[in-house]
């Protein structure tokens, strides 16, 4: 009698992809926000009824030719993600976010879009597969005006949403790996810092925002791969000394 014993490793060759664009005011990046939103809807939706064809016209061909961008059928093949939802948008003061968990890679339309619309492509993570951390940078409008009460504004804004910050930044259930814990600090102009892995970086995204929005506060955020196999990506951040009063 013969055993044989077979050993595999599955391989997933997705991760994330992540571009950030800024504008110069808050209405062209909301507005880009929620055509990219219909549109990455729109064409998931068309790519799932249209799975045997790469045929024309899909919804991203038609942005191409109404914004007059030079893509030549985007979105088709390892271009868009197949196996995940549609990718997700956000806006954020003058900063727009667009993030798939899981593909391949994104055709460059959504970054030419960008430039299209006057604005510019902050950062733009091809293919990352650790973590993803978000910088926030927190200020009070007009803050040149030296209010007295600024200092206590940012800091019942940190309260608020360092009590909220579990939601979404604790780890899946599923997933083993150490939490990592979020680090606020001050800047060189007393600016509020946070620095933080959500697990849902879009859903952590609109949360800050949200919260930043009722409160009356200013912000702007950089998005960046945590380095592999580093368990606490935050360390130096940490050991940053609190201002002098």
């Amino acid at each position: 009698m013969h055993i044989y014993l077979f050993q595999a490793f599955a391989s997933n060759n997705s991760g994330s992809y992540t571009i950030v664009g800024t504008f110069d005011d808050e209405a062209t990046a909301e507005e880009v926000a929620r055509l990219l939103a219909e549109v990455s809807a729109a064409h998931s939706a068309w790519l799932e009824s249209n799975s045997t064809t790469d045929e024309g016209p899909s919804p991203l061909d038609e942005l191409v030719k109404r914004e007059g961008l030079r893509a030549d059928k985007p979105g088709r093949g390892q271009d868009w993600p197949w196996y995940d939802d549609a990718p997700e948008v956000v806006a954020a003061g003058l900063q727009v976010l667009f993030h798939s968990s899981h593909t391949v890679t994104i055709p460059a339309t959504i970054g030419e879009l960008f430039y299209a619309r006057g604005g510019r492509v902050q950062v733009e993570l091809d293919h990352a597969h650790e973590d993803l951390a978000v910088e926030f940078t927190f200020w009070i409008p007009n803050r040149g005006s030296s209010n007295p009460n600024d200092k206590e504004r940012l800091d019942a804004f940190e309260a608020r949403l360092t009590a909220e910050l579990p939601t979404w930044a604790r780890r899946n259930e599923w997933d083993k790996r150490p939490q990592i814990e979020p680090v606020w600090y001050r800047g060189q102009w007393r600016d509020l810092h946070l620095a933080v892995v959500f697990r849902d970086l879009v859903e952590g995204v609109q949360g800050v925002r949200s919260i930043a929005r009722d409160m009356g506060v200013e912000l702007r955020f950089n998005v960046s791969e945590c380095p592999s196999g580093v368990p606490d990506p935050f360390a130096l951040l940490r050991a940053i000394p609190p201002p002098e009063e």
